[in-house]
């Protein structure tokens, strides 16, 4: 995983809508950074580069450097993006909430799936359904994989990969629900309707 995720903030001494606003007017992004060995700080980041850095990160839960500056110091931080407030119809953003990552404290974060192969169902005219585009690692903050892959070559029709099957494989620890299904193959519409039904009485 490359660290070369940058984002410069500044420390922010007013809070409150009207500075808040005046933030926004400058091109800035009201923020705040907490974690559980920090003290909450406000700051404000420069929205072209937070949108940039969002576009380019995608979905997966990256850690970021971020350099924070104020009276005269700068701090680099290790940080995840928690939650980011955009404004419903200017489609602007309102506030942002970093936290502040321990690199020797195993974390939670989402992470894509990415299937491999074509399923043997597949062929036989079967659908794949990716069921869950997201999983939960738990991982050293260093250590966040760019995504699960999961090999559904083997998958026949009316066959699923669950997350029990993913843990022996992944070199990583899955947190869900074990008996959560992450992938299937379905029959084709309509074939074998009466089957299924037929098994359900």
């Amino acid at each position: 995983m490359s660290m070369d995720i940058e984002l410069v903030a500044q420390t922010r001494t007013k809070s409150g809508k009207g500075p808040a606003r005046a933030l926004r007017r400058n091109e800035m992004v009201p923020a705040v950074l907490y974690g559980p060995k920090a003290e909450t700080v406000s700051l404000s980041v420069p929205r072209q580069r937070l949108e940039r850095l969002l576009r380019d990160m995608g979905e997966e839960s990256k850690l970021l450097r971020l350099t924070v500056e104020g009276d005269g110091t700068a701090e680099m931080k290790q940080v995840l993006i928690r939650e980011v407030q955009v404004h419903p119809v200017r489609r602007r953003f309102l506030h942002v909430d970093f936290y502040e990552v321990p690199l020797d404290h195993p974390i939670v974060v989402e992470v894509p799936v990415e299937l491999l192969g074509e399923p043997v169902g597949v062929k036989k005219g079967g659908t794949l359904n990716l069921i869950q585009r997201m999983l939960s690692v738990r991982c050293l903050p260093g250590e966040i994989p760019e995504k699960v892959q999961v090999d559904v070559s083997k998958l026949d029709i009316g066959s699923s990969i669950q997350v029990e099957q993913l843990r022996t494989i992944v070199p990583f620890e899955l947190t869900d629900d074990g008996g959560m299904a992450v992938v299937n193959v379905v029959a084709p519409e309509g074939a074998g309707k009466e089957d299924a039904e037929a098994a359900e009485e």
